[in-house]
């Protein structure tokens, strides 16, 4: 496998690892206390706030976006690469829209509610990187397999 190759696979494991660990981080900051992505996703649910919205769908494609990732994850591991990219390109432009947002949003410190910015920033530089990583892999491996199409060298 080429180097770049090593790079992209690289590249791409740690931005999807990094993107799904700021899902994790403090998103919502009410008083002393620090909410991630899921519990803010909760209190939505809670409250009601999206309901009969055509965003409440976001909500429920917010806890698929684990599973989805595990299974990119999955295909990077067994040498799947282009499967891999695949399966990583939807979460991750999921996910950086919505921490790109939230970050943007994020406040200065001042008030008793407010967005945080370590959850979205982690989020999105995660993102970034998995989504440069899958779309480098998936547009770097598109001439390689067709020269091989015959299963000549």
């Amino acid at each position: 496998m080429p180097t770049r190759s090593w790079i992209a696979l690289a590249a791409g494991l740690i931005g999807l690892i990094t993107a799904v660990t700021g899902m994790f981080l403090p998103w919502l900051r009410s008083g002393s206390v620090m909410r991630d992505s899921f519990e803010v996703v909760g209190v939505i649910q809670t409250l009601g706030f999206l309901r009969g919205d055509a965003l409440e769908a976001l909500i429920y494609v917010w806890f698929a976006l684990i599973p989805v990732i595990t299974l990119s994850i999955a295909a990077y591991a067994l040498g799947a690469r282009r499967v891999g990219a695949t399966f990583a390109l939807l979460p991750t432009i999921i996910i950086g829209t919505i921490a790109g947002g939230a970050r943007v949003e994020a406040d200065s410190g001042t008030g008793s509610v407010g967005i945080t910015a370590t959850g979205p920033t982690v989020c999105l530089i995660g993102a970034a990187l998995a989504l440069v990583a899958a779309l480098g892999t998936l547009i770097g491996e598109r001439g390689r397999t067709r020269e091989n199409a015959g299963g000549e060298r």
